[in-house]
């Protein structure tokens, strides 16, 4: 979205960014300005296909960073505890948070685009909060993941599994022995053959 449907708005609006790439927000008189200058083909286009894309987005965002943050906190992966049921969920929530704020967004945007030429001050006042309020989860999510599956990480290459045990002093001799080669024990069987002969 970022590279196409977005890209492609922002060009029509000469530059401006559309709202949902604007973690500040947007003040009534912006988002007049805004949807003016995509002019009628941008509004019909930000209906379809930007908003249908963005309505798929936020619950793959969701289910994608929930499972990994959940996986990141389960028993063992962060120490040899167990992670708090409530802080497990807390942080889980943080990917849910963006995801209903980005679905409010979507809702206030595609009713300002219905709704078109008449803006309403509150519609928009609630589409900026649910913006910024995006942004806030997202960010905090991404921080979370990165703050979580550093130590994991760390955790997992220091475990027995990646570092095995070192080898019995027995088995450590054996390999540090030179290796015999096999190249005398040909001659030796063909001494004893041409004795054989010489006797007989």
């Amino acid at each position: 979205m970022f590279f196409g449907t977005l890209a492609h708005l922002q060009a029509l609006a000469g530059g401006a960014a559309p709202f949902d790439i604007r973690p500040l927000g947007y003040s009534y008189e912006e988002a007049r300005s805004f949807l003016e200058a995509i002019g009628e083909q941008g509004r019909a286009y930000y209906l379809h296909p930007q908003l249908i894309l963005d309505t798929i987005y936020p619950p793959f965002y969701a289910v994608s960073r929930g499972l990994a943050l959940w996986w990141l906190t389960m028993p063992g992966r962060l120490y040899d505890g167990a992670v708090p049921q409530r802080w497990r969920w807390t942080v889980v929530a943080m990917p849910v948070v963006m995801a209903i704020c980005d679905g409010v967004e979507n809702v206030c945007i595609a009713k300002m685009l219905w709704t078109w030429p008449d803006l309403s001050p509150g519609l928009v006042q609630v589409s900026s909060l649910a913006t910024r309020v995006k942004f806030l989860a997202g960010v905090f999510t991404e921080i979370l993941l990165a703050a979580l599956a550093v130590p994991v990480l760390l955790r997992w290459r220091r475990s027995p599994r990646w570092n095995p045990p070192p080898l019995p002093p027995r088995l450590r001799a054996l390999r540090a022995a030179p290796r015999t080669s096999a190249g005398p024990a040909p001659a030796a069987s063909t001494e004893a053959t041409s004795m054989k002969s010489d006797e007989s």
